[in-house]
């Protein structure tokens, strides 16, 4: 399954004139086995230890972007009205400077992700399956009571960032890293990630993928209010403003809060294809929507002059991670990135009808007529970071080998089409296999936040008939956040001294292998 949908198989064939696609998996974005949060100290020396010292404390603010360029939501069949994007930025604050006006700032709490809307955050944690908490969904003899004092314990708790805090003093421009969410993901999709690489001297920034989130609140966007709003803005969107239910979300509960699944045609293969390159491009239209925001930020307020954008890092999870591999190949502004659990799509063009091809000139993500896929072909410094046990991501891809003839997943290789992509790549590449972990392990969702109330067991993939304790959530994101912050040091900041913590193998004995490829072009 692609990142927060329930599954879809499909299946079709191709022999004597009838061609087959053999399908992929919407991969669910259920959360990890969750730890607390982690703190923040203020600006420190952190030259001999960077991964464990944050420099900052963070600042965090939310805003929307406007792309006039496109419409709402092609994908669902939205043509009018202006693509909207609830953006978060995560970057470094000073925290004296914070604690020097008291009042001034708050800490942010996860009711601030909904815009302080209860109602709202009740449906985003039980009527979709990136965040939920439901009774089908947590360890045995967990209660309704218990259920619903959590959601509401988390709806007040508080985040490491704080609200709108000044941007920190820095004698040059921040590295700046994006976000890309997973299917049915939000823009907190790798919250501790984002917010540990600000919390080191990034500005990280994560845009939602409307009609690819679950009930997006656009209808929140200051720039529709009646008083005080943007009258323009307002008028382009009167006829999105129909969609919008009473809380101003955009979604549909049949597809857990999105307006379409990436593969929401099974019985239409071509259609389903058509459908995910559609996605896969309005989410890289997205990504360039980004760059440019980011290119207006930098000319003026808070974050002017003080952007580096000369290398940009990507980083996505699930859907996000097909995304950054899309982003690498097809956008140049991007420098390196950071998939996790991502799927590598077998190349299925040879099996296609030649009229389904995209022909030279137009766009395609999975259908071009010509040229690498961008699924198979590494062309930028890459970290490729999946799970041994992830299920959903393996029976994917035993569907893709069954279909194309290529090499099964097996134990001892859980991911051979992308294990084949790291080891054809001609960039500096590195591969990490975390063990005992599935597809949810190394998100920000149900079980990051709930620990306590979520399954820890699950069973061996190749191995049914046995279980296994799932690695501890708090070990597996600080995993995560090492590797990713050592990465983008490396690839980003251009400093050489975090390839030893890149390549180190600290965490072996915990289950995290990483191997390297072409590293000494680093």
């Amino acid at each position: 399954m692609w990142a927060g949908t329930v599954g879809m198989e499909v299946e079709a064939l191709r022999s004597n004139g009838r061609w087959f696609w053999t399908g992929l998996l919407c991969l669910l974005t259920v959360g990890c086995n969750g730890s607390a949060q982690n703190t923040v100290t203020a600006k420190q020396n952190t030259s001999d230890n960077r991964a464990n010292t944050p420099a900052y404390a963070v600042g965090s603010t939310t805003f929307f972007i406007h792309d006039y360029s496109r419409p709402y939501d092609s994908v669902a069949g939205v043509n009018t009205g202006v693509r909207s994007l609830i953006t978060e930025v995560w970057y470094p604050t000073d925290l004296a400077a914070v604690e020097a006006a008291p009042g001034k700032w708050r800490r942010a709490t996860y009711g601030d992700y909904v815009f302080g809307n209860r109602k709202v955050h009740q449906r985003m944690m039980t009527q979709t399956t990136f965040f939920h908490l439901t009774p089908d969904t947590v360890r045995p003899g967990v209660t309704e009571k218990q259920i619903d004092e959590a959601i509401e314990e988390l709806f007040q708790r508080e985040r490491m960032s704080w609200i709108d805090a000044p941007l920190a003093d820095n004698d040059q421009p921040f590295p700046v890293v994006v976000m890309t969410h997973g299917d049915a993901g939000s823009r907190y999709n790798m919250e501790t990630v984002c917010e540990y690489l600000a919390a080191h001297g990034y500005v990280v920034i994560a845009p939602e993928h409307t009609g690819n989130s679950p009930y997006a609140m656009t209808g929140s966007d200051p720039a529709l209010a009646e008083d005080g709003g943007d009258p323009e803005f307002r008028s382009a969107m009167a006829d999105v403003l129909l969609l919008l239910d009473e809380q101003g979300t955009y979604g549909s509960p049949d597809t857990f809060g999105q307006s379409y699944s990436p593969l929401s045609r099974p019985n239409d293969p071509i259609g389903m294809l058509q459908t995910l390159d559609q996605s896969l491009l309005q989410r890289l239209g997205d990504l360039r929507a980004t760059l440019d925001e980011l290119e207006r930020m930098n000319a003026a307020g808070k974050f002017q002059d003080q952007l580096a954008l000369d290398k940009i890092g990507l980083v996505g999870r699930s859907f996000g991670g097909a995304t950054t591999l899309i982003g690498l190949a097809m956008e140049e502004r991007f420098t390196s990135g950071f998939a996790v659990v991502p799927l590598a799509v077998a190349d299925q063009r040879p099996l296609l009808p030649p009229e389904v091809l995209v022909p030279r000139g137009q766009e395609s993500t999975l259908l071009a007529v010509e040229g690498p896929s961008p699924f198979t072909h590494l062309g930028k410094p890459t970290f490729l970071l999946s799970g041994a046990e992830d299920t959903l991501i393996i029976r994917t891809s035993e569907q893709q080998a069954a279909m194309a003839g290529i090499e099964r997943p097996t134990a001892e290789n859980p991911h051979p089409a992308l294990r084949q992509s790291f080891e054809d790549s001609e960039q500096p590449v590195v591969w990490g296999l975390l063990a005992n972990s599935n597809h949810s392990t190394l998100g920000v969702s149900g079980g990051y936040w709930w620990p306590e109330l979520k399954p820890n067991t699950a069973q061996r993939t190749f191995d049914p008939d046995s279980t296994f304790k799932l690695i501890e959530p708090a070990l597996a994101h600080r995993m995560q956040q090492e590797k990713a912050l050592a990465f983008f040091d490396l690839t980003i900041r251009q400093d050489k001294k975090a390839r030893d913590a890149l390549l180190d193998d600290a965490y072996a004995d915990q289950g995290l292998a990483i191997e390297p490829r072409n590293v000494q072009d680093f």
